[in-house]
């Protein structure tokens, strides 16, 4: 299961990579490393499930204690995370904001950023940075989900009455606070889980070396 899972991730990766010059005209710098991240960490955890399959298949001590290892070193990191994401919460959050308000800031100027923020609007259903107010007197398509596909192919104004009220720094900022204790205890959950299969994969190497030792009288 975790080679396919860790062959998927690259899959995604390898995907975004080819078509990464159709996203780099939309975001010019913005993620520019996001398809190597998922090729890596798909290449990662690909390694560790093949450490642990051979490992149990071949009954090689030293594949399975590196694969005990390498499940060890994940599980530190994950509750490191979990942790910081729990302390530093707020922290966390303020940047995300900052970083919503920069884009909207050089949206003016950057025909990419405004883009980005025109689609952030229309998934968060948001506007402007602290609400409609920010645009000033002509205000995006974006803002008005109301309008409809038909309404703004018509070119239908977007009004102040018709636009989401809440602006995307807030938005943003509620769904952080909504969901960051939630995946940091998802987290947590799941290296639970993992320290379940580093033990056994101890146990299962241990188990092996006393079989090789027996095997020697």
């Amino acid at each position: 299961m975790n080679d396919l899972f860790g062959l998927a991730v690259i899959g995604i990766g390898v995907a975004v990579l080819l078509n990464w010059s159709v996203i780099k005209q939309e975001l010019q710098g913005h993620l520019t490393v996001a398809p190597w991240v998922f090729i890596v960490i798909g290449a990662i955890m690909f390694v560790i499930a093949f450490f642990g399959c051979c490992g149990a298949i071949r009954e090689s001590h030293c594949m399975v204690v590196t694969y005990a290892i390498f499940l060890l070193v994940i599980i530190i990191v994950q509750v490191v995370l979990a942790v910081l994401m729990f302390t530093y919460g707020e922290n966390i959050k303020e940047a995300l904001v900052k970083s919503v308000n920069t884009l909207f800031d050089k949206r003016a100027v950057d025909g990419p950023s405004e883009t980005i923020f025109n689609n952030l609007q229309e998934q968060l259903d948001c506007c402007g940075k602290n609400g409609p107010i920010d645009h000033g007197a002509i205000l995006p398509k974006s803002c008005c989900p109301k309008l409809g596909a038909v309404g703004k192919f018509l070119g239908d104004t977007c009004t102040v009455a018709d636009a989401n009220k809440i602006g995307c720094g807030p938005r943003v900022a509620e769904l952080y606070e909504k969901w960051n204790k939630v995946i940091a205890g998802v987290a947590i959950g799941v290296a639970c889980i993992e320290v379940v299969g580093a033990l056994f994969a101890l146990c299962l190497a241990n188990s092996i070396r006393n079989m090789d030792r027996r095997s020697r009288y």
